[in-house]
Protein backbone atom coordinates (compact mmCIF):
# COMPACT_ATOMS: atom_id res chain seq x y z
CA UNK A 1 0.00 0.00 0.00
CA UNK A 2 1.45 3.49 -1.18
CA UNK A 3 1.82 6.42 1.32
CA UNK A 4 -1.37 8.23 -0.04
CA UNK A 5 -3.64 5.23 0.25
CA UNK A 6 -2.57 4.89 3.64
CA UNK A 7 -2.99 8.76 4.41
CA UNK A 8 -6.31 8.45 3.06
CA UNK A 9 -7.18 5.68 5.29
CA UNK A 10 -6.20 6.89 8.32
CA UNK A 11 -7.60 10.17 7.87
CA UNK A 12 -10.70 8.95 6.91
CA UNK A 13 -10.57 6.76 10.16
CA UNK A 14 -9.80 9.58 12.21
CA UNK A 15 -12.67 11.62 10.95
CA UNK A 16 -15.30 8.98 11.76
CA UNK A 17 -13.82 8.02 15.08
CA UNK A 18 -14.21 12.20 15.85
CA UNK A 19 -17.46 12.07 14.88
CA UNK A 20 -18.96 9.21 17.13
CA UNK A 21 -16.49 10.95 19.79
CA UNK A 22 -18.44 14.35 19.31
CA UNK A 23 -21.86 12.59 19.26
CA UNK A 24 -21.51 10.73 22.15
CA UNK A 25 -19.64 13.70 24.04
CA UNK A 26 -22.19 16.15 23.35
CA UNK A 27 -25.26 14.01 24.27
CA UNK A 28 -24.00 13.19 27.23
CA UNK A 29 -23.52 16.55 28.23
CA UNK A 30 -27.25 17.24 27.45
CA UNK A 31 -28.19 14.80 30.15
CA UNK A 32 -26.04 15.75 32.09
CA UNK A 33 -26.68 19.65 32.32
CA UNK A 34 -30.54 18.69 31.66
CA UNK A 35 -31.85 19.62 35.09
CA UNK A 36 -34.69 17.32 34.85
CA UNK A 37 -32.22 14.30 34.33
CA UNK A 38 -30.50 15.64 37.73
CA UNK A 39 -33.37 15.74 39.96
CA UNK A 40 -34.68 12.38 38.57
CA UNK A 41 -31.17 10.66 39.57
CA UNK A 42 -31.07 12.28 42.66
CA UNK A 43 -34.92 10.68 43.41
CA UNK A 44 -34.53 7.35 42.68
CA UNK A 45 -34.96 4.56 44.97
CA UNK A 46 -36.49 1.51 43.47
CA UNK A 47 -35.03 -1.52 41.80
CA UNK A 48 -37.03 -3.73 39.06
CA UNK A 49 -36.69 -7.06 37.86
CA UNK A 50 -34.70 -5.96 35.48
CA UNK A 51 -32.45 -4.12 37.96
CA UNK A 52 -32.32 -0.88 36.62
CA UNK A 53 -33.32 1.75 39.46
CA UNK A 54 -36.72 4.04 38.97
CA UNK A 55 -37.81 7.22 40.75
CA UNK A 56 -40.49 6.96 43.39
CA UNK A 57 -42.47 9.16 41.38
CA UNK A 58 -42.40 6.79 38.35
CA UNK A 59 -42.86 3.46 40.51
CA UNK A 60 -46.13 5.04 42.08
CA UNK A 61 -49.13 4.54 39.62
CA UNK A 62 -52.24 7.24 39.89
CA UNK A 63 -54.48 5.17 40.82
CA UNK A 64 -57.39 5.03 38.13
CA UNK A 65 -54.81 3.88 35.86
CA UNK A 66 -53.49 1.24 38.34
CA UNK A 67 -57.08 -0.35 38.64
CA UNK A 68 -56.73 -0.51 34.38
CA UNK A 69 -54.01 -2.30 34.74
CA UNK A 70 -54.23 -5.22 37.22
CA UNK A 71 -57.03 -6.14 34.71
CA UNK A 72 -56.64 -8.86 32.65
CA UNK A 73 -55.01 -8.06 29.30
CA UNK A 74 -58.28 -7.79 26.58
CA UNK A 75 -60.10 -6.26 29.78
CA UNK A 76 -57.27 -3.48 30.40
CA UNK A 77 -57.24 -3.34 26.17
CA UNK A 78 -61.14 -2.27 26.08
CA UNK A 79 -60.57 0.63 28.80
CA UNK A 80 -57.24 2.06 27.97
CA UNK A 81 -58.18 1.86 23.48
CA UNK A 82 -58.12 5.68 22.43
CA UNK A 83 -57.62 7.15 26.05
CA UNK A 84 -55.22 9.93 25.63
CA UNK A 85 -52.07 9.97 27.64
CA UNK A 86 -49.53 12.09 29.36
CA UNK A 87 -45.68 12.06 30.43
CA UNK A 88 -45.41 11.42 34.00
CA UNK A 89 -41.90 12.08 34.89
CA UNK A 90 -38.77 13.83 32.45
CA UNK A 91 -37.24 11.63 29.90
CA UNK A 92 -39.38 8.99 28.23
CA UNK A 93 -37.45 6.53 26.17
CA UNK A 94 -40.34 5.82 23.99
CA UNK A 95 -39.65 1.90 22.56
CA UNK A 96 -40.39 0.00 18.87
CA UNK A 97 -41.11 -2.80 20.74
CA UNK A 98 -42.73 -3.59 24.01
CA UNK A 99 -39.71 -4.32 26.16
CA UNK A 100 -36.54 -2.78 26.78
CA UNK A 101 -32.91 -2.92 25.11
CA UNK A 102 -30.63 -0.80 25.66
CA UNK A 103 -27.79 -2.44 23.70
CA UNK A 104 -24.92 -0.34 22.00
CA UNK A 105 -25.68 -2.01 18.53
CA UNK A 106 -29.02 -3.37 18.79
CA UNK A 107 -31.33 -0.92 20.50
CA UNK A 108 -35.41 -0.63 20.40
CA UNK A 109 -35.61 2.96 21.33
CA UNK A 110 -37.10 5.30 18.62
CA UNK A 111 -34.42 7.62 18.29
CA UNK A 112 -34.91 10.06 20.73
CA UNK A 113 -36.78 10.78 24.12
CA UNK A 114 -39.83 12.81 25.09
CA UNK A 115 -37.67 15.00 27.89
CA UNK A 116 -40.59 17.29 29.07
CA UNK A 117 -43.05 16.31 32.05
CA UNK A 118 -47.16 16.06 30.95
CA UNK A 119 -46.34 15.94 27.32
CA UNK A 120 -49.40 14.95 26.06
CA UNK A 121 -47.72 11.59 24.12
CA UNK A 122 -51.22 10.69 22.31
CA UNK A 123 -53.62 8.20 22.03
CA UNK A 124 -53.78 4.84 22.48
CA UNK A 125 -53.84 1.82 19.88
CA UNK A 126 -53.04 -0.74 21.67
CA UNK A 127 -51.90 -2.52 25.22
CA UNK A 128 -49.64 -5.93 25.29
CA UNK A 129 -47.59 -7.30 28.28
CA UNK A 130 -43.91 -6.97 28.28
CA UNK A 131 -42.32 -9.21 25.71
CA UNK A 132 -39.80 -10.97 28.11
CA UNK A 133 -42.79 -11.19 31.20
CA UNK A 134 -40.67 -8.60 33.21
CA UNK A 135 -42.77 -7.97 36.69
CA UNK A 136 -43.26 -3.93 37.97
CA UNK A 137 -42.59 -3.35 41.83
CA UNK A 138 -46.12 -4.85 42.49
CA UNK A 139 -45.13 -8.19 40.86
CA UNK A 140 -47.26 -7.75 38.03
CA UNK A 141 -46.15 -7.96 34.15
CA UNK A 142 -45.19 -4.40 33.06
CA UNK A 143 -47.83 -3.62 30.16
CA UNK A 144 -47.00 -1.36 27.30
CA UNK A 145 -48.93 1.07 25.71
CA UNK A 146 -49.06 1.74 21.79
CA UNK A 147 -48.92 5.05 20.87
CA UNK A 148 -50.43 7.34 17.91
CA UNK A 149 -48.24 9.88 18.85
CA UNK A 150 -48.83 13.50 19.06
CA UNK A 151 -47.04 16.27 17.19
CA UNK A 152 -46.03 17.49 20.49
CA UNK A 153 -44.48 14.25 21.30
CA UNK A 154 -42.80 13.85 17.62
CA UNK A 155 -41.49 17.58 17.97
CA UNK A 156 -39.52 16.63 21.40
CA UNK A 157 -37.96 13.19 19.77
CA UNK A 158 -36.48 14.68 16.98
CA UNK A 159 -35.01 17.36 18.76
CA UNK A 160 -33.77 14.85 21.06
CA UNK A 161 -32.28 12.60 18.93
CA UNK A 162 -29.34 11.77 17.05
CA UNK A 163 -28.61 13.04 13.18
CA UNK A 164 -26.63 9.07 12.61
CA UNK A 165 -30.02 7.81 14.54
CA UNK A 166 -32.92 7.42 12.36
CA UNK A 167 -36.40 8.40 14.29
CA UNK A 168 -39.47 6.20 14.04
CA UNK A 169 -42.31 7.96 15.29
CA UNK A 170 -45.18 6.59 13.13
CA UNK A 171 -46.34 4.61 16.39
CA UNK A 172 -44.40 3.01 19.42
CA UNK A 173 -44.22 2.15 22.99
CA UNK A 174 -44.12 3.39 26.46
CA UNK A 175 -44.31 1.39 29.82
CA UNK A 176 -47.38 2.00 31.99
CA UNK A 177 -45.07 3.19 35.02
CA UNK A 178 -44.03 6.64 32.59
CA UNK A 179 -47.38 7.74 31.92
CA UNK A 180 -50.62 9.25 33.31
CA UNK A 181 -54.13 9.85 32.60
CA UNK A 182 -55.44 13.17 32.68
Amino acid sequence: MNSDKKLYLYSGLAIALSVVAYVVITRKKKLDTDPSALSESENSGIETSTGEVISNEQAIIDPTLAEIIKLPLAQAKTKMLGKNIYSKVFNINPRQSPYVNNGWFVNNGVGGRILIKDTFIGSVTDVVNDKGSLRNPSGNIYKWLKVKPSQEAIRQIKEDSNILIPTKTDTFYVREDVIKLK
